[in-house]
């Protein structure tokens, strides 16, 4: 756990701010030893301030992720009411945002899981926790947490916020419930915090910056008054706001902006598709700015990419700036093709669901390697706008790569900075027929032959020492990314050999429970014919106990009539008793013995 503030801010009356921090360092130790936590550190950063602290907060954490294997990382949700809160988020998007999959952090990372978590503000989560067994540990921890809940009952809060958040879950039992929302550093690495902040459901906050040179942004558009909706929206949520929009429409039905467009707009008609190339040139002489970029009808920028190329371009030397562009494809949602779709599997965009969202393009300007291949995309640029003149118009004879042959000319002249950082998408329509290139670029009959005569048209610069240079640069790369191939693919075999085990597993499990099923058929049979036993036993002693009863009930009568028996018998041993008293008192009187005599002298 790393707790990143002091904890000095608004010390109670009676503490200083340092006896304010000690004492919440102890109760921090003993709140963590409830909750089964032995690792704190303190990094002591000035509470309250850690908006002004976000790239010593991003290095300090970076440390942490270098020093020990991390899988899961809990970090507040940007969605935070507290800036504080925010700041760490923003903090970690710092670290994360730059990684290209060629540096240790890289490696540090690659199976990191981030989940953002709220406590002052509800986030949109895409996970559910049930927490009803931790709840008396919560509790425990709060209450060693006393210099908290003396200022606001946070348990209660916690616990109100747990039990909402079960609303969400079918099941009786469950009490308390967390919530919160699954990242990866992709999802850092391929969007601006704006952005990542929109996707996460809320808002940024995003200072406006009205003072700078005057940039002019060429928007090419022919026929696709959806799409050029959504572009000139995100020019019109940009923070820098010196802007100008050169809007060409290439021999297309005249576009209609929004009526209350908030950026000052030039409208560029042509009479006649004149392709790519003339229709960039026609922006560019309309173009009143220091600095000019391009946006097609089909792309976006985010909130900062303005303001972040000007700053970079501002700097000594630096007359033109690239960053990153997001690579996103998008389908026809399911309901518009007439089917079903699950829309929780991508972001719904007016009809199309996000299918893909990738960095394909992430490299430091390399004037030799530009001479074979492009790899930068045409809206992440900024370009001095004198520039044009001394380079030249756009080649009308391209009817694609214009900008990559442009590019090569360009580098002539000056060398380009680029900062690793996404600030626009790169977007394609998947079935909707309007990309240039096609679905398939490479399957195209004229896609090698248009490179090609791009090559051709610069073959004086293709030198054998530059080539040497730029097939040794891309062989390292190549090699490099067969290394990482081959991990993967050992990794890959590894898990498959997991997996081929835990299938195993499964399968002697399910034959174990199989046979345990059989078991319990065999012995529910037998359940039920001894319930038959026991119901057929059950009557029988039913009728035993109603005999019994029977022979009881005349076992009493005889014992009653044997007792009058023998009282009788008694009564008449008694009887007999007196009357052989009353016989010998006969026999022993003279006229007893008389009567004696004459029975003997009758005889």
């Amino acid at each position: 756990v790393l707790f990143l503030s002091d904890s000095a801010a608004l010390p109670p009356q009676g503490l200083s701010a340092g006896e304010y921090s000690q004492r919440r360092r102890v109760e921090a130790q003993e709140a963590c030893r409830h909750l089964g936590v032995t690792t704190l550190t303190h990094l002591e950063f000035p509470d309250g301030q850690l908006e002004y602290r976000v790239e010593e907060l991003a290095a300090a954490i970076e440390e942490r992720l270098l020093a020990r294997p991390v899988e899961l990382l809990l970090v507040p949700s940007p969605l935070e009411i507290t800036a504080d809160h925010r700041a760490v988020f923003a903090a970690l998007h710092r670290l994360l945002a730059p990684l290209r999959g060629d540096g240790a952090l890289d490696q540090a990372v690659a199976e990191l899981r981030v989940l953002a978590y709220e406590v002052n503000r509800l986030l949109f989560p895409d996970l559910l926790v049930d927490i009803t067994a931790q709840v008396s540990r919560i509790e425990a921890a709060m209450a060693a947490y006393s210099s908290q809940q003396e200022r606001h009952d946070y348990l209660a809060a916690k616990l109100a916020l747990a039990r909402y958040r079960t609303f969400s879950i079918p099941r009786d039992a469950v009490e308390a419930v967390e919530a919160y929302r699954r990242l990866t550093p992709a999802d850092f690495s391929t969007r601006s915090p704006a952005q990542l902040i929109a996707h996460l459901g809320g808002v940024a906050e995003l200072l406006q910056v009205d003072q700078g040179p005057k940039v002019s942004i060429v928007v090419r558009t022919k026929d696709r008054p959806d799409h050029l909706e959504r572009a000139l929206a995100s020019l019109a949520a940009s923070t820098y706001r010196n802007v100008e929009v050169i809007l060409v429409n290439d021999g297309g039905e005249s576009p209609r902006p929004p009526a209350e467009f908030p950026l000052p707009l030039m409208r560029v008609e042509l009479p006649e598709d004149l392709g790519r190339a003339r229709a960039a040139q026609a922006g560019v002489e309309a173009a009143g700015g220091d600095y000019v970029g391009f946006l097609d009808d089909d792309d976006v920028v985010a909130p900062e990419h303005l303001a972040t190329l000007v700053e970079l371009v501002e700097s000594p030397g630096v007359r033109v700036a690239y960053t990153d562009a997001a690579v996103v494809v998008y389908e026809l949602s399911a309901q518009e093709q007439g089917g079903q779709g699950d829309a929780a599997l991508g972001e719904e965009l007016g009809g199309w669901r996000c299918v893909e969202r990738r960095l394909p393009y992430s490299r430091d300007f390399d004037p030799d390697i530009l001479l074979l291949d492009n790899y930068i995309p045409f809206n992440t640029l900024l370009i001095e706008r004198g520039l044009f003149a001394e380079v030249g118009e756009f080649d009308a004879n391209f009817d694609f790569f214009e900008d990559w042959e442009f590019l090569i000319r360009l580098a002539r002249r000056t060398a380009f900075h680029h900062l690793r950082a996404v600030t626009c998408e790169y977007r394609h329509y998947r079935g909707g027929g309007h990309h240039i290139l096609g679905e398939s670029p490479r399957s195209r009959a004229d896609f090698l032959a248009v490179k090609g005569r791009v090559l051709d048209k610069h073959r004086e610069l293709l030198t054998p020492s530059r080539l040497a240079r730029a097939v040794d640069t891309l062989r390292r790369e190549v090699v490099e990314r067969g290394e990482e191939v081959g991990q993967l693919q050992r990794q890959l075999s590894a898990e498959r050999q997991a997996l081929g085990e835990a299938q195993r597993r499964v399968l002697e499990a399910n034959r174990r429970v199989s046979e345990e099923e059989s078991q319990r058929h065999r012995l529910h049979g037998e359940v039920v014919s001894l319930r038959a036993d026991n119901e057929r036993m059950s009557e029988e002693l039913a009728g035993s106990a109603e005999e019994m009863r029977r022979l009881f009930a005349e076992e009493t009568q005889l014992r009653q009539d044997l007792a009058a028996q023998t009282e009788t018998v008694a009564a008449t041993y008694a009887e007999i008793d007196r009357l052989g008293g009353v016989v010998h008192e006969m026999e022993t009187t003279r006229a007893w013995r008389l009567h004696q005599w004459l029975r003997r002298w009758r005889g």
